[in-house]
């Protein structure tokens, strides 16, 4: 079964997230909150700008529902995975 929108974001609150804006500007952080307007709190906030995913800190941030173009949850890697790449047993994002 697919979960809803509203359950996807719930299952992420306070988790990494990566937030996309009209505009193509992306921001990367972790969601502490939203709500029915979709108003996104975002905490160590981040924007990933270009191709070379150049980084710029922004810190906590509020971004404003009617910009978000999309909210996508960032999988966690296993330490199955982190085995398999780095040889460790480390989790990572």
């Amino acid at each position: 079964m697919v979960d809803k929108p509203l359950e996807v974001l719930n299952k992420s609150l306070r988790s990494p997230v990566i937030v996309r804006i009209r505009g193509g500007r992306e921001f990367r952080g972790i969601l502490e909150g939203y709500d029915m307007h979709m108003n996104i709190l975002l905490s160590d906030a981040e924007e990933i700008t270009g191709d070379s995913f150049e980084r710029n800190e922004r810190g906590e941030i509020l971004i404003r529902g009617d910009n978000v173009v999309y909210i996508s949850p960032m999988i966690k890697k296993t330490d199955s995975d982190t085995q398999r790449k780095s040889g460790k047993g480390e989790e990572s994002w």
